[in-house]
């Protein structure tokens, strides 16, 4: 009920600005209607459940989330944008990182939001990061994943695609998960390497890093963030925190 609730209450902001004449009419008056019925019938709803439910014993607490943490550097003016990331996983399907240049924080980024599923409470039950890269096939992407359920034997690896696939997808169908595929230089069928699509039914996520909008368009991102080239000054710090203050004073003509 409140997975629910907080849907309408992230809807509202939208439904207000529907609103004109003071609040008394609406630019959309079916939407509003609909709105408001579906806030009213909730608040019943929540309402029955306080008066008669027993909530003294409850359930106990959700299985931690599965996730491999990966090794990342501090990254450099990330921040904003890893919130930004953060505050979209729960758009409807799946989004993009997008940036037209390598080397601008976007695998960092990717890592550390991979490593924040694993301290902050998520509805993830599994979390799967894998890198894709521009000479990866189908059969390497599903090698990546499978580690993550133990699939990474001989015998598993010397399977082909079409084998994988089916074991990938017995162990993602019932469960909630979010994967995060790194660096995709193409279209990834995800049918073909076995990973259900996600869907608002069943509460799973994709995001992937790319270079090209092309792709973007290919794998049918609902939300794509850009991401930036460091400002001068923060590309300066990075600069001198990877050189080195010794090898930067060490001639006035360096800086």
């Amino acid at each position: 009920m409140i997975t629910e609730a907080e849907k309408l209450i992230a809807d509202g902001p939208q439904q207000m600005n529907n609103l004109c004449l003071g609040g008394c009419g609406s630019k959309n008056y079916l939407s509003s209607y609909k709105f408001g019925k579906k806030v009213a019938e909730m608040l019943q709803e929540i309402s029955d459940h306080k008066s008669t439910g027993v909530f003294e014993k409850v359930p106990e607490n959700q299985p931690t989330t599965s996730v491999v943490v990966r090794p990342v550097e501090q990254p450099i003016a990330l921040e904003s944008t890893i919130q930004k990331v953060w505050s979209c996983k729960w758009t409807k399907m799946w989004g993009s990182l997008a940036s037209m240049l390598g080397g601008v924080g976007t695998t960092t980024l990717l890592t550390k939001l991979n490593n924040k599923f694993s301290t902050t409470p998520n509805v993830f039950e599994v979390v799967i990061w894998a890198l894709v890269s521009k000479d990866s096939d189908v059969g390497k992407i599903q090698d990546r994943i499978g580690g993550n359920f133990g699939f990474s034997d001989d015998s598993w690896k010397n399977k082909s695609v079409d084998q994988k696939a089916p074991d990938i997808y017995g162990a993602l169908r019932n469960k909630r998960f979010i994967v995060l595929l790194d660096d995709l230089w193409e279209r990834v069928d995800l049918n073909q390497v076995g990973i259900p699509k996600p869907s608002q039914e069943n509460g799973s996520k994709l995001i992937f890093t790319t270079r090209s909008l092309e792709v973007c368009g290919k794998m049918e991102a609902q939300k794509k963030i850009k991401v930036k080239c460091l400002e001068t000054e923060k590309a300066w710090e990075l600069f001198r925190d990877k050189v080195g203050d010794e090898t930067l004073n060490n001639h006035p003509d360096i800086p």
